[in-house]
């Protein structure tokens, strides 16, 4: 089934906050501490507690009172169960004291308790020890109480009404009913399922939803929503209807830290529902960019996984463009031509369940690799069996992309980590490692790099060659130069790989923290590399001379410096990574020693992020100069990029390259006429016509382009 996710973030499992408190002269009873408990010292939770299953749902339980007294008059007649022979009943014993049902304070409804029997002893509820060995389990249980403690007789008391489950003790220190009176008080507080917040330069929008809709209407009256600055005392507050789950709060300063909170509150104007407090910075979303489309249609996350992970474009033979994200269960083919507002899923290619996936494509083919790394979710849930499914390389056709098909699967891998293609050749990487698979040893691959031939068939991989010395983690390639980024180590290696049978590695050089990608100008002369770390960022490298490889330049976004590079491509003398938290950033690189930000959408602008939330891939090379995102949790996104002249960095006569074509531009052509003097630079910016010769021609030319 698909359902339409915008965020999984910030949700948390369906649960009631249960606030408990001993009102008494004396601390004299604790809870026990264990696994299983939510509340009082872990001693206190719903239903039951070690085994069997309350007919009392947790949206059923109430608010309850249980007040000690060693007065026999105001004792409670219990039904008994025995601790050592779990479940059987062995009478009616006395509890010191009663329980009430809370829900209505001005007319409390006493219930009914049961209890276990340590030792199956005296028949009265004492669980005197300190050290955690009394078996005296409470039971609260829903029904009305019985006088004659006869209500549960001949009942499976695993399978009743009990609302609570509590597991107590004697409290270190104190004596055995050391003072009256006493009560110990539980009180449940709903939670809400989500609460984040999304930032923008001067505004925030707050998310919330109550955990239980109907509850929420039956109980709920108002929210309030309160935001202050970080570091101040006084909020200001926003109230909201019931059904109203979002506000946006306007007018804020731009680059400052807020606090947001959101409570709920009943007709007696009493809180009900409170959250956590978030803060989150108020930041620019975009810069020099438009979001033209998103998607968001993936199947919803049945293990802990993101949903989305990388990206790859395709352009149909007819001029159609698709984005190919991967997602935790298989690949989405997704129309970003149709509607460009609205990109369509169109086909999905089902795979092993992963948190990664790399894709890439060749002639009409696609070609999918993933680490496989998660466990089949319904063969879990069902046997509680935990079975990674292996997968290869899958080939899909794309012939007719709406209608593509899995023709092929290369089998040479069990798992792998990365894929690239360059000239006709698929590389195979991150493949080398072994995994446990229902405790047997599995390969993942035969080599670190493996190299696969596509010109012969592309519909059927061959494997050609491949290396083995260190994991690699991804690649790029430049004629028969492929670059290598060692996670582990630091470090690039560098191989030739004109003999596809027999790769060899020429030079390597490290300083360079978690390398994880890289990219290599157009001309081969610049390698730009990416850091996947706190603190990594994007550096530029000098490989015109392989043998002395320079250091150039150090980028990352404003205020990012402690943020994670991830992916980066390059385009047009300029890089477009994929930057977790930081979403698409946009780097120019024309001077690849003065890296700057061209422009940047962040996907991931919400509260509390994690190093590694946010943008995962990007692919930049769609002739419409399209830019599709990743992200892992959000979805599809497609950007452009608004710089004048992005898809081409220099304007025809533009000669001087200051990003227009005017008088100044006429005048270096007219005085290279005369003078033969120009900048070798310069000189191809000024043969307009492309005929090798700059003259009249090209004059004319750019006096057309000056006056359109």
């Amino acid at each position: 089934m698909i359902k339409i996710i915008v965020l999984i973030i910030f949700g948390s499992i369906f649960s009631r906050d249960l606030e408990v408190e001993f009102l008494s002269e004396d601390p004299w009873i604790a809870g026990h501490p264990w696994a299983s408990g939510i509340a009082f010292d872990n001693g206190i939770t719903y239903g039951l507690g070690i085994y069997g299953n309350s007919s009392i749902g947790i949206d059923s339980v109430s608010d309850v009172h249980v007040y000690f007294s060693e007065n026999p008059d105001s004792a409670s007649y219990s039904r008994v169960f025995s601790s050592s022979s779990f479940g059987q009943q062995i009478g009616i014993g006395v509890f010191p004291g009663s329980a009430w049902d809370m829900s209505d304070p001005d007319n409390p409804r006493r219930l009914n308790l049961c209890f276990f029997e340590r030792d199956d002893g005296n028949l009265l509820w004492d669980p005197t020890s300190v050290n955690g060995m009394d078996l005296e389990y409470l039971l609260i249980m829903d029904s009305d109480y019985d006088s004659t403690g006869s209500a549960y007789d001949g009942v499976d008391i695993l399978y009743s009404d009990v609302q609570y489950f509590c597991w107590l003790k004697k409290r270190i220190g104190e004596d055995w009913f050391s003072s009256e009176p006493a009560t110990l008080t539980l009180i449940n507080k709903w939670s809400f399922s989500e609460f984040y917040l999304e930032s923008n330069i001067n505004s925030i929008n707050v998310y919330f939803e109550h955990e239980a809709q109907y509850i929420e209407q039956q109980e709920i009256n108002y929210y309030i929503v309160r935001k202050r600055l970080l570091g101040q005392d006084v909020w200001e507050e926003q109230q909201l209807n019931v059904g109203v789950n979002n506000y946006e709060w306007e007018g804020l300063s731009g680059n400052q830290i807020y606090e947001f909170q959101v409570s709920g509150y009943g007709f007696s104007d009493n809180e009900l529902i409170a959250s956590d407090i978030l803060d989150i910075e108020t930041r620019q979303v975009s810069y020099n960019t438009e979001l033209i489309g998103f998607n968001n249609t993936a199947n919803e996350v049945l293990v802990g996984a993101s949903t989305y992970n990388d990206i790859w474009g395709y352009t149909s033979s007819n001029g159609k463009e698709y984005a190919l994200i991967g997602t935790w269960d298989g690949t989405q083919i997704i129309d970003i031509s149709t509607d460009p507002m609205n990109p369509i899923t169109v086909g999905y290619i089902p795979g092993s369940y992963s948190t990664h996936r790399d894709i890439k494509t060749y002639d009409e083919y696609m070609y999918i690799g993933t680490e496989a790394n998660r466990a089949d979710p319904y063969l879990l849930e069902e046997t509680g069996e935990y079975n990674v499914i292996p997968q290869g390389i899958q080939v899909v056709d794309l012939s007719d992309p709406e209608n593509a098909e899995l023709v092929y699967e290369w089998d040479g891998v069990v798992q792998s980590h990365n894929v690239m293609e360059y000239d006709g050749y698929l590389y195979v990487i991150g493949s080398s490692q072994e995994q446990s698979s229902n405790g047997e040893q599995s390969s993942w691959g035969l080599d670190d790099l493996i190299i696969l031939d596509l010109n012969t068939d592309p519909s059927t991989p061959i494997k050609v060659g491949g290396w083995s010395g260190e994991y690699i983690h991804d690649v790029c390639l430049y004629e028969d130069r492929l670059y290598a980024s060692m996670i582990y180590t630091d470090e690039v290696y560098v191989f030739d790989v004109s003999d596809k049978t027999s790769p060899q590695l020429i030079t390597q050089w490290g300083g360079i923290p978690n390398s994880h990608a890289c990219w290599v100008s157009d001309d081969g002369n610049i390698l730009f590399t990416a850091s996947e770390t706190s603190s990594g960022h994007i550096l530029s490298w000098d490989v015109s001379d392989i043998d002395n490889v320079n250091f150039l330049d150090e980028w990352f976004p404003e205020d990012g410096e402690d943020w994670s590079a991830h992916n980066i491509f390059y385009k047009n003398g300029y890089i477009i990574a994929s930057y977790y938290a930081w979403g698409v950033q946009i780097v120019n690189v024309e001077d690849p020693s003065n890296m700057y930000t061209a422009g940047y959408y962040d996907t991931f602008n919400f509260s509390s992020p994690s190093l590694y939330d946010g943008a995962w891939g990007v692919f930049p090379y769609f002739e419409s100069d399209k830019i599709i995102v990743s992200d892992r949790r959000t979805g599809l996104y497609v950007v452009d990029f608004t710089l004048e002249n992005w898809s081409d960095p220099n304007i025809y006569g533009d000669v001087n390259n200051d990003n227009i074509a005017d008088i100044l531009d006429i005048m270096i052509l007219v005085n290279y006429i005369v003078n033969g003097d120009i900048l070798e630079e310069q000189y191809d910016l000024a043969n307009i016509n492309n005929d090798d010769v700059v003259d009249i021609l090209d004059i004319i030319l750019l006096i057309n382009i000056i006056l359109e």
